[in-house]
Order: C-alpha cells, then structure tokens, then sequence
C-alpha cells in the first residue's frame, strides 16, 4: 500500500518532493498506526465487501487511496440484523483466506469492530485462521473494568488468526466526556493501556457517542472544536494519550456529513468544513481520522501532506540534534527553530513525511486534492 497511489508517477514528481513511502500491515507499529490515515467504517451486513476487496473496487475509483477499512459489528447493525451480520463476516472473511497473497497485500488493511469481548471470542472461534485477514479489533466504548476482558479476547483471536492482532480501543463514554469522571477515568485507562501499548495501534474517539450525549448534533457548516462541551473532552484526551513520549497515536473524530456529485473538491459547504476540521486535527496532534463516506478520504489523507518548508526545518533540527542545542535559523528565515524544544515535533514531522510525503514548494496539499478529483471526474466521463 502506499498513500495517493492512483497518481501515477509523472504526477507524483509533479507534486512531491519526497513521494510517499509503501507500507503494509506487517510495518512497525508507530508507523502503521500513522498509516492508517482515512479509515473507512462499513456495516458488518454488506455481503460484498469481501468481493470488493478482492476485486480491488476499495482501491479505485471513489475509494482511491483507501489505506483502512472496518467492519463494524456494533452501531452500524441493528439488533435485529446482529446475528445475520455476524455469519457474513465469518463467511467474508473465509473468502479473504482463500485469496492469494499478492490480492490481500494491495487491499486495505481490514479491522473488525466488536460489541464486546464475548462477541469477539464467538465471531473469532467461527472465523478460525481466516481471522488472520485482519489487522486488528476496534474495542467500542472502552472503560477500565472492560479492557483487561478485551485483551484477553484479543490474545484468544490472535492465537487463532495466527498472527498478533492490533487493539483499537474506542473511547466514547460518559465517563469519558463528563467533567466529574474524566480526569480519573482518562488516568486509567491510560496506565491500563501503557501496559499494552506494543499491540495498541491507535486510540480512537468517539465524537457521535459524545454528542448524544448531550442531545447534540452538530451542522455540516460548523466543525466539532466549535461544539464546546466535546472540545474540552477532546483536549483532555490527546492531554492523556497525545504525549510524545509514550508512543501512541490518536485518531480524529468523524465527521458525519458528506457531498456527492460535486464538481471539484471543497466545492460544497461539507467538504470545506471536512477540510477545515482535518486541518485543526492534525495541528492539535490526532493522526488519521474516521470516515464514513468515500468522498471523505483524499481530503483526509491530504491533511497530512508535510509542507516542503515543515521537512526542511524538522530536517535541519534532527540532523543538529546530535552535535549542538541551542537556536536555529529557519532556512526560510521566517521562524525560530530550537533543536531541544522541536526535537520531538521534527521527530514526529519525518515520520509523517516517510508515509504521507512532502510536498514540492510550490505546491499545497489543497492542490493534491484538486488533481485527484479531477482525475476521478474525467475517468467518469
């Protein structure tokens, strides 16, 4: 896999300097967490996502540049619908096993969210080694006294999948987002999940959850740092998890509204917000984002294109770092640059360079998006 690889070459040394780096679901788990940038949700209840994904439909087309995809076995299933969407996905995932290796390698890394940990032992104990299509298990509505349950339903699934399954633990409950709970609920489980941090890919939150909560929802045209009860929550979280020496990566809330039929990227009042929302993410330290709508995922994955003037600086700092401290000038001799205090931002900016890669100076990632809907729109035609 490798981030915006519809573009064809030419059109790669058009916009990056540094294009972007292959990856797969074996890499290291900082930078497959990173990776895992626009991640798709579908409904535990579509009997063709195995079909789609073998016949690279999640590749191409609206889903180009697809990095993440999971199928959802709680909200997105009515109860009613539970027990028929739970024989799809053990029979989907069959059909995946049997796939040769090259199909699965340049399709989507796969995730499964469960409802709870007996639903993962069941589902897992029906699926046997063809869990091992998986990447990994979103935990939904994660709170301390559920965890330990959870990893151990994880060790349980990954035993029978053959390979080490990543946790996603979700966090989307009261508990969470009301005042009084936060601070102590946030501070266990965070000492629970540093235990576990080798196998947790990323820490996700649940805007939606937050919101009902509330009996909130918010417009298309405002972003979710203007709905303030769910800001603060939000702040308290990457506080928590976002801090740069523990090694976790924390995914962006959704963003529910989306546009079709448009002309060209940012055309439409959803996209504009989607765009503006992925811009405040990534500077308030979330890394990839969920999606619930195709048309969400370049704007997404665009976001973290690194600037041509963030990786000379970041560049600059790391390659002082080893000799001297003290201050730098930027090259654009715009901003200060101080190797102790940026080390860990340069740290992190390289990351995200290798995997999203940087741009040409005279480009913006706006302008990414703009040639990868244009192409899309032309192949429509």
């Amino acid at each position: 896999m490798r981030h915006f690889g519809a573009m064809t070459d030419s059109d790669l040394k058009t916009f990056f300097k540094y294009s972007p780096a292959e990856f797969n679901r074996d890499a290291e788990r900082e930078t497959l967490g990173l990776a895992l940038g626009a991640a798709l949700y579908t409904p535990g209840t579509r009997p063709d996502f195995g079909s789609k994904i073998l016949s690279g439909q999640y590749s191409r087309g609206a889903f180009a540049g697809l990095t993440t995809l999971i199928v959802c076995l709680e909200d997105a299933v009515a109860d009613s619908e539970l027990l028929a969407a739970e024989g799809n996905v053990v029979a989907q995932f069959k059909l995946l096993e049997k796939a040769a290796t090259y199909q699965l390698a340049e399709a989507p890394a796969l995730f499964l969210r469960v409802r709870d940990a007996a639903q993962l032992d069941k589902v897992a104990s029906l699926c046997g080694s063809s869990f091992g299509v998986l990447t990994g298990i979103v935990f939904p509505k994660c709170l301390p006294e559920l965890l330990p349950a959870f990893f151990e339903a994880l060790d349980r699934a990954s035993e029978r999948a053959g390979r080490l399954l990543y946790a996603l633990p979700l966090l989307e409950t009261k508990e969470v987002l009301y005042a009084e709970t936060r601070e102590e609920t946030l501070l266990e489980l965070h000492q629970l999940l540093r235990k576990e941090v080798h196998r947790v890919l990323t820490v996700r939150v649940g805007a939606t959850d937050f919101s009902s909560l509330y009996g909130l929802r918010r417009p298309a045209e405002r972003t979710v740092y203007d709905v303030q009860v769910i800001r603060d929550c939000l702040a308290d979280v990457l506080n928590q998890f976002g801090r740069a020496e523990d090694g976790f990566t924390v995914s962006g809330p959704v963003y529910e509204h989306f546009s079709t039929g448009s002309n060209g990227w940012l055309s439409t009042v959803p996209e504009q917000v989607l765009w503006e929302e992925v811009q405040l993410d990534v500077m308030n330290g979330f890394k990839g984002k969920t999606c619930i709508h195709p048309s969400q995922i370049s704007i997404v994955n665009a976001g973290h294109i690194v600037s041509h003037e963030n990786f000379t600086d970041a560049s600059l700092i790391l390659a002082e770092s080893g000799t001297r401290n003290g201050v730098l000038q930027s090259p654009k001799r715009n901003k200060m640059n101080e190797v102790k205090p940026h080390l860990s931002w340069a740290r992190k900016i390289a990351a995200q360079a290798e995997i999203y890669g940087v741009l040409n100076e005279n480009f913006k990632p706006i302008d990414v998006i703009n040639h990868i809907r244009s192409s899309q729109l032309s192949k429509q035609l």
